[in-house]
């Protein structure tokens, strides 16, 4: 069991956030982007490089073909954090110059792309389409990276589900299911009031159900 992060109370149901201590590495899932790094300490994408000829030939190739090309920066001060964007200007004095940097390329291959989307060229929309797909891609993994993917339970030992990465949705699908269930219960409760009623049962009898 994780540790708790949030708790909310929803239709007098308890919903207990906690941290997802055992997520599926994302870059395991069928991505459309590769993620080359060349990070000694951690595995912070799919492809990892140890030498500038290497990383050059790679570079040539993805722009001989025409593939979208986007590097990765990161930032290690405790954490590890990645992104598409430079973290220039976003941190504390002096914590750019000696705890970040880039560490890698984000390619999406021109070919993949169009197959996927089943186009002939490479349109600017197109490009823009798979920067939002890179993008996404990058801040899923740097999610999981960061340890930051939650799953909720209901109640005590009730309904439960992992592997959201953020608390806002995993409370959302919390509430789905809680209204599923009091649904459910509302609906049982009325078949049971019309057998009771079918059947004559004297008002002081029928056992009440709660409906929320």
């Amino acid at each position: 069991m994780g540790t708790k992060a949030e708790t909310v109370t929803y239709k007098n149901h308890e919903i207990k956030i906690e941290y997802d201590e055992n997520p599926d590495n994302p870059r395991s899932w069928d991505n459309i982007c590769e993620i080359h790094h060349w990070h000694s300490k951690y595995k912070l994408g799919d492809i990892y490089h140890t030498d500038t000829e290497d990383i050059e030939k790679m570079l040539t190739i993805a722009n001989r073909q025409g593939d979208l090309v986007m590097p990765l920066y990161c930032y290690e001060h405790g954490n590890i954090t990645i992104s598409l964007n430079s973290f220039y200007g976003k941190l504390p004095q002096g914590h750019y110059e000696f705890d970040s940097g880039q560490v890698g390329f984000v390619i999406i291959r021109r070919k993949k792309m169009l197959e996927e989307f089943g186009k002939k060229t490479f349109t600017a929309k197109l490009k823009k389409r798979a920067r939002e797909i890179a993008e996404a891609e990058v801040e899923t993994f740097d999610a999981y990276l960061r340890g930051e993917i939650y799953g909720y339970i209901i109640g005590d030992d009730g309904d439960s589900c992992w592997g959201f990465y953020s608390i806002e949705d995993a409370i959302d699908e919390a509430k789905n299911t809680i209204d599923y269930i009091v649904n459910n219960e509302r609906k049982s409760h009325f078949e049971q009031l019309k057998i009771w009623i079918r059947n004559r049962v004297p008002f002081q009898y029928r056992i009440s159900t709660t409906v929320v």
